[in-house]
Parts: structure tokens; sequence; C-alpha cells
């Protein structure tokens, strides 16, 4: 490829992660002889570096990218790890492989430009990396406005939060990473669901009904105290975070369910939190979880 350097254009949102924007993004890449010496550099939230990893790293057999994330979420947890991938008939991420980007800028800037609505589901996120680290971080984003992004040094801690659990276990293959799906059970569930409604959720906003749902099922286990639990649902709730549950069969929810990453060898496993900093990989019946998940649609 010679002469200018093409730029494509996507929209955004969790539509975007589907096998016809995949086949458009390779359909580019053969138009512009995009080959294994240059690189890719993605520009834009979560889905978008998603869609635009799984497109580079299955393109010739891998093409480096970048990632330059524009959104709380994707600058706090999408950009690292190299999780990429597209959902297939309702599931989230089923189709995908382990591709790190090269390298990740990171620009706070972009942050001043979100719609209060998307900055408060990105926050949703830090919570959960919080929750993951230790008490002191879980209290510095309790007192930190929703309505506004983190500041540098709480941008740079939450960052790292995700990086250290990657760094035990890349490849989520023993186990330590598992701790991050903390919250997605339920809240990946909750995004399908609301897809299939057609009244979509912002990914932050699915994940906070996730967290507030599993978090009641440690308690139910005698793991975590209520009062954690009654910390995270009242900061949700004041930040206008705690979305009405989308409607959804048992049919549904079996259906979805049955295809979520996190089964293995037929038996579901979560992490459930003990205290801000501990987690717990337990084996749940999926009856336990689907009572809660009612449980809060009745609230």
């Amino acid at each position: 490829m010679s002469g200018e350097l093409p730029i494509f254009t996507l929209g955004g949102e969790e539509a975007l992660k589907s096998l016809p924007k995949a086949r458009w993004v390779w359909k580019k890449f053969w138009q512009y002889g995009v080959d294994r010496g240059q690189q890719v550099l993605l520009i834009g939230g979560g889905s978008l570096l998603d869609l635009g990893g799984f497109c580079a790293a299955v393109w010739k057999r891998g093409l480096p990218y970048i990632s330059l994330p524009t959104t709380l979420v994707a600058q706090i947890d999408a950009a690292y790890g190299g999780k990429t991938g597209l959902n297939f008939r309702g599931g989230k991420n089923l189709i995908g492989v382990y591709a790190p980007a090269a390298e990740v800028w990171v620009w706070p800037g972009f942050l001043q430009t979100l719609p209060l609505r998307d900055l408060r589901a990105g926050w949703a996120e830090a919570v959960k990396q919080a929750l993951l680290d230790s008490a002191e971080l879980w209290q510095a984003v309790q007192a930190a406005p929703f309505s506004k992004p983190p500041d540098l040094a709480l941008l740079d801690r939450l960052i790292r939060v995700k990086l250290r659990w990657v760094e035990k276990d890349p490849y989520e293959r023993e186990g330590a990473r598992f701790a991050l799906n903390l919250g997605h059970t339920a809240g990946h569930l909750i995004e399908s669901l609301a897809q299939k409604a057609g009244e979509p959720l912002r990914h932050g906003e699915a994940v906070a009904l996730g967290l507030i749902q599993e978090l009641s099922l440690s308690c139910q286990r005698g793991l975590l105290p209520e009062s954690l639990l009654a910390e995270v649902w009242t900061k949700f709730r004041e930040e206008a975070l705690l979305r009405p549950m989308p409607p959804f069969s048992r049919r549904l929810w079996e259906t979805l369910l049955r295809q979520d990453k996190k089964i293995r060898a037929g038996r579901l496993y979560l992490p459930l939190l003990v205290a801000p900093g501990q987690v717990r990989i337990e084996a749940i019946e999926p009856e336990a979880l689907y009572r809660v998940m009612r449980a809060y649609t009745a609230t």
C-alpha cells in the first residue's frame, strides 16, 4: 500500500461487534492491501477496540495494532489484556481471540467530551476495579462524583488494577484473571436481554446491575457483609446507574446463560466478593443466579 493512509470510520455501541461489521473491516483491509508490515490504529470506545482488535488479530494471521481508547470504560478496562471479540446470536463475545495491543495510548482529554450517561456508565467499571483492589481505593471511588472524569492520579490507579490482574494470568488459564469477571456474568446477561428487548443499555449500566446482583449472591452465601452491598447500592442509586431490568423469560435467560464463557465442563463459576481486594471463585447453581436477578427485578 502506498500513498495516503486510509481512515475507516464506524459507529459505536454493542451492535458494532458483529460478523457483518467484521466483514466490512476485512474488505477494507483487502481493498487497501493492508499487510503484516503495517500497524492498525484503533481510536474509539470498548466496542470498537473489541471489533478492531479481533479483525487485526486474524487478518493474515495477525496484524499489530495500537489502541487509543476514547471512553472511560475503554481507558480503564477494555483497552488492556488482549480480549477481543464479537457477539453472536445474542451472546456476548462468543467469537474472539487473545491479542494484546502493541501499545495503548491514553489521552484523558477524550473523557471531557463524553455524554454524561456514557461517563457514568464507565464509572461502573471503576467500582469493579476498586472492589477488586482495596478498601482504600473503593473509598476513593465512592467519594468521587460520577458526573466528572476521574483525576489523573485516580485514572492511573484504576488502569494499574486491571494491568496487575492481567499480568497474573494473561490468558485466563490459572484462575487469577477470572476475578475481573466480577459483576459480568449477570451484567452480560442483562446487556444481551436489553438488546433483545430493543432497549439497549450501556455496558457499564448492565455491569452496575450485575455487580449489585452478584454482590447480593455473595451476601446470601455468607461471604460478604451486607453493609458493603448497601454502600455500592447507595452509590449507584445516587449516580443514576440503577436502570430498570429488561423483561425476560426463563427460557431466554437459560439460552443465553448456557453460552456464557464462564461455564466450564457444564458448571457455572463466579468470582464472589468477600471484601475489597478479596475474591473467591465458586461453582454456582444457575438457579441461585436466576433468583437474585428475579429478586432485583421485583425491587
